[in-house]
Protein backbone atom coordinates (compact mmCIF):
# COMPACT_ATOMS: atom_id res chain seq x y z
CA UNK A 1 0.00 0.00 0.00
CA UNK A 2 1.49 3.65 -0.74
CA UNK A 3 0.97 6.23 1.34
CA UNK A 4 -0.03 9.25 0.62
CA UNK A 5 2.55 11.36 1.84
CA UNK A 6 5.18 9.71 0.28
CA UNK A 7 3.55 10.62 -2.90
CA UNK A 8 3.08 13.86 -2.37
CA UNK A 9 6.57 14.46 -0.60
CA UNK A 10 8.06 15.72 -3.84
CA UNK A 11 5.23 16.79 -5.81
CA UNK A 12 5.56 20.27 -6.77
CA UNK A 13 4.13 23.16 -4.95
CA UNK A 14 1.58 25.86 -5.20
CA UNK A 15 -0.17 24.29 -7.47
CA UNK A 16 -2.89 21.90 -8.28
CA UNK A 17 -2.07 17.92 -8.38
CA UNK A 18 -4.17 15.31 -9.87
CA UNK A 19 -3.61 11.77 -8.65
CA UNK A 20 -4.69 8.65 -10.05
CA UNK A 21 -7.95 7.17 -8.14
CA UNK A 22 -6.63 5.26 -6.06
CA UNK A 23 -3.88 8.08 -5.09
CA UNK A 24 -0.68 6.15 -5.24
CA UNK A 25 0.71 8.15 -7.98
CA UNK A 26 0.82 11.73 -9.52
CA UNK A 27 -1.01 12.17 -13.20
CA UNK A 28 -0.67 16.33 -13.60
CA UNK A 29 -0.09 19.45 -12.06
CA UNK A 30 -1.66 22.86 -13.16
CA UNK A 31 -1.92 26.60 -11.88
CA UNK A 32 -5.76 25.88 -11.94
CA UNK A 33 -8.17 22.22 -11.40
CA UNK A 34 -8.36 22.96 -15.61
CA UNK A 35 -4.75 22.10 -16.16
CA UNK A 36 -4.33 19.38 -13.43
CA UNK A 37 -7.10 17.66 -14.79
CA UNK A 38 -5.96 18.58 -18.69
CA UNK A 39 -2.93 16.74 -17.79
CA UNK A 40 -4.21 13.68 -15.97
CA UNK A 41 -6.17 12.59 -19.29
CA UNK A 42 -3.53 13.00 -21.16
CA UNK A 43 -1.90 10.79 -19.16
CA UNK A 44 -5.23 8.36 -19.28
CA UNK A 45 -6.93 8.85 -15.51
CA UNK A 46 -10.10 10.73 -16.57
CA UNK A 47 -11.66 10.72 -13.05
CA UNK A 48 -8.32 11.96 -10.73
CA UNK A 49 -8.47 13.23 -7.34
CA UNK A 50 -7.72 17.11 -7.17
CA UNK A 51 -5.49 18.07 -4.31
CA UNK A 52 -4.01 22.17 -3.74
CA UNK A 53 -0.25 21.90 -2.87
CA UNK A 54 0.57 24.50 -0.45
CA UNK A 55 4.26 26.22 -0.74
CA UNK A 56 4.95 24.27 2.58
CA UNK A 57 2.97 21.54 4.03
CA UNK A 58 1.61 21.81 7.60
CA UNK A 59 1.07 18.99 10.01
CA UNK A 60 -1.66 19.86 11.69
CA UNK A 61 -5.17 18.71 13.19
CA UNK A 62 -8.39 20.04 11.74
CA UNK A 63 -12.07 19.96 12.89
CA UNK A 64 -14.96 19.88 10.59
Amino acid sequence: MVDIADVLQNAPRDCWLALNKDETRLVGRGEDMEQAIKEASENGEDDPVLIWSPKAWIPGVYQG
